[in-house]
């Protein structure tokens, strides 16, 4: 079985939570609502994944705000270990994609769990800014509208 080994990256400002839109066309959770982060470069730290990740997808420089306990999970592409970061955006900048199809900033409270990659979910609900931890959603519906 494959072990994937990446940084998630909660990006958090003014109670809203930023989520980026993974494309129609990506490997792994097309069309799912995601958050900055990403895989490791040789001889990369976790620190240094995390903020290079957030700097590439985002276009920002983030700040880590907190790191929270490994998350595993099993999903379809096998198994997955997350090292999760909660980050703070500098807010004079503006979100410049690179990876991602488009980005919005969603209320923490207003977060549902449908269309989200199970690593923003367990994320989320690992640093108590969302109760509804280990449910992995099947559509990604919720969010599109």
């Amino acid at each position: 079985m494959k072990t994937r080994i990446f940084t998630t990256g909660v990006v958090v400002h003014r109670g809203r939570l930023l989520l980026l839109k993974r494309r129609e066309d990506d490997d792994m959770y097309p069309g799912f609502w995601d958050c900055v982060g990403g895989h490791f470069e040789k001889g990369e730290s976790a620190q240094e994944c995390m903020l290079r990740e957030a700097r590439e997808e985002s276009g920002q420089s983030m700040k880590i705000v907190r790191v929270g306990p490994l998350i595993e999970y099993l999903d379809d592409y096998g198994r997955a270990v997350a090292v999760p970061f909660v980050l703070k955006p500098d807010p004079k900048k503006d979100i410049r994609l690179s990876e991602h199809s488009e980005f919005k900033w969603v209320g923490l409270r207003k977060v549902p769990s449908d269309g989200l990659v199970p690593d923003l979910v367990k994320a989320l609900a690992a640093f108590g800014l969302q109760g509804r931890s280990g449910r992995r959603a099947p559509s990604k519906r919720a969010l599109d509208s």
